[in-house]
């Protein structure tokens, strides 16, 4: 969210023009690059599957954290890896995604769902956001910031109705291992039954895989959501002797190239992998 009106005043009075900028994930890069097409080109921090949980960055990345005018990242509980390096870097010159965490905390998650970027409402939300900020940071730049933030937002607006309508009639039962599709279900609505864990990392015990064993049955769900941190051994041990779907997604997109396209292409292919799984 945005920070308080000081902190983004001390910021535009102490940054250059065409800011350098630097964001923690690709998703979130990928939506900052086109409010700042033509302008400046943010850099991506953590690469291909480089974790946001326990990355080790090393000296070229320390550097570039060290020589920015703004890092954006999603939360320093989500980029565990990046809390020691980010500070000692002054406050005013970070800006966290999910800094309002408490405030926007869903009652059906046992612990915050840091996987915000699945939701494209929440995108646009923070898209208007860094946006303002980056016309209070770079004023001889505002108007193309400004120029390029609704032409963003209506492909947003665009890509949400499409997926929507992709997924309208896809209301059957389906089981997450963890909540880091939340917002993509929520968003659209779809019918989870299910939810085994709430951290995607975590090794299920022997009472956790009946527990969802049995919920899945009683549910009949068809289709299981996992992301691809989770071993897939882990996933067939919970659908032995059962008959359903499991899509298995890489919710960073670390299959497609960095920049404009690839939050666009990240949320279409999770699109066209549910919706199959669902039917």
């Amino acid at each position: 969210m945005i920070r308080p009106l000081l902190t983004l005043l001390l910021l535009s009075t102490s940054a250059l023009s065409a800011p350098n900028i630097v964001v923690s994930i690709a998703p979130i890069h990928s939506l900052v690059s086109n409010i700042t097409q033509g302008i400046t080109e943010p850099m991506l921090l953590l690469k291909g599957n480089q974790s946001a949980h326990h990355s080790h960055l090393v000296p070229s990345q320390l550097i570039s954290i060290s020589q920015a005018d703004l890092i954006i990242t999603m939360h320093l509980n989500f980029e565990e890896g990046l809390a020691k390096p980010l500070s000692r870097i002054d406050s005013s010159k970070r800006f966290m995604v999910n800094a309002q965490e408490h405030e926007a905390h869903e009652a059906h998650f046992d612990v915050y769902n840091h996987h915000t970027w699945l939701s494209i409402e929440r995108m646009q939300l923070f898209t208007k956001n860094i946006t303002q900020l980056l016309m209070l940071i770079d004023e001889e730049n505002s108007q193309k910031y400004q120029q390029n933030y609704l032409k963003l937002d209506q492909k947003l607006l665009a890509l949400k109705v499409s997926i929507k309508q992709t997924l309208a009639d896809n209301k059957k039962p389906l089981a997450s291992y963890s909540n880091a599709f939340g917002y993509f279900i929520d968003d659209n609505q779809l019918n989870q039954t299910t939810l085994i864990t709430t951290q995607h990392e975590e090794r299920l015990s022997i009472f956790k895989v009946i527990k969802a064993k049995k919920s899945m049955q009683a549910n009949q769900v068809k289709c299981l959501l996992s992301t691809t941190e989770v071993p897939p051994k882990r996933i067939n041990i919970l659908t032995e002797g059962l008959d359903i779907k499991i899509a298995r997604l890489n919710i960073r997109g670390g299959e497609f190239s960095a920049g404009h396209d690839q939050y666009f292409q990240l949320m279409q292919h999770i699109t066209n992998q549910v919706s199959p799984c669902l039917q």
